[in-house]
């Protein structure tokens, strides 16, 4: 089984928690709970995939020097377990493996929900957990009962943040439900199925994607099925990632009355900061609106 958490006590010290994150979406959630305590840092610089990225030394140093690490899991940063398992003095948290989180399964159209004490491979389940916002709420719980156990001296504190963040993630999810019905919520296309946790939470409706894995070439079969969706499409929406741009989207899309528009699921571009993971999720959700709502303006639906 993956490793799910490394209890190592903590004295408690006059210097702040050293709090680390794997990638940028589960910082800005850290953030909102370490608001006012600690600076949450993140481990995987700006342009690096989970899923690909090679550990440099200053990595190394991060990781060493972190108090608390959350991450994933080991199919999502497949290059962490090792290090993980060599690290001293460090509580590190899969997320993946807390209790109450929804795994959407692999298989499309399939979910599952982990119970803490239950073995699974983490293959068979979709590890882009971090877009949901229902995740988001256990996600931080679990945080905020990890530091209170590592820094029972801020308890209250950690607390009250976390009490903050589930009213954002509920005011959160009250704007982006209205954008989406406002939008008439068609059907768009995405670079990789990255996206189903997100569908799942809005009700969005992900046509296609272009490949499962973005670090591989999608095979051609699957490339001819997709063209063919594509012209049946009409007017629609394709989405790009900042991290890949491959050139067969260009091949696919020539000559058809798609517009080109770009989800980041690392949310690269926003600062963090304690309201940054629901600015994370109404940017997605505002360029999914935005771009669908302007295709349907070029399929003459919107005047």
């Amino acid at each position: 089984m993956a490793l799910l958490l490394m209890t190592i006590s903590l004295s408690v010290t006059a210097e702040p928690l050293k709090v680390l994150a794997s990638i940028k979406p589960l910082q800005l959630i850290a953030q909102a709970i370490t608001e006012g305590v600690t600076s949450t840092d993140v481990l995987l610089p700006p342009g690096s995939s989970p899923h690909s990225h090679s550990l440099k030394p200053s990595d190394a140093r991060k990781l060493r020097n972190a108090d608390v690490i959350f991450w994933v899991g080991p199919s999502m940063e497949s290059f962490l377990p090792k290090m993980l398992t060599g690290s001293k003095g460090v509580v590190a948290v899969s997320m993946m493996d807390i209790q109450g989180i929804r795994l959407r399964s692999s298989v499309e159209d399939e979910d599952h929900v982990h119970q803490h004490d239950e073995e699974h491979d983490h293959g068979e389940f979709d590890p882009h957990i971090w877009l949901s916002t229902e995740n988001a709420r256990v996600i931080a719980r679990e945080m905020t009962r990890v530091l209170v156990l590592a820094d029972k001296a801020n308890k209250a504190q950690y607390q009250e943040n976390l009490e903050l963040f589930i009213k954002s993630m509920d005011k959160t999810d009250a704007r982006n439900g209205l954008k989406i019905k406002q939008s008439g919520n068609k059907p768009f296309f995405v670079f990789h199925n990255a996206y189903g946790y997100l569908q799942d939470q809005y009700g969005l409706k992900v046509a296609g994607y272009f490949t499962l894995n973005p670090e591989q070439q999608p095979g051609a079969r699957h490339l001819i099925n997709l063209k063919g969706q594509l012209n049946e499409a009409g007017a629609s929406c394709i989405f790009r990632e900042p991290q890949f741009q491959p050139a067969y989207i260009d091949r696919l899309t020539e000559g058809l009355s798609v517009r080109v528009g770009v989800l980041d699921p690392l949310a690269e571009n926003i600062e963090s900061g304690p309201a940054s993971y629901a600015n994370f999720i109404n940017q997605l959700v505002d360029n999914i609106t935005e771009c669908i709502q302007r295709a349907a303006r070029m399929n003459g639906k919107i005047s």
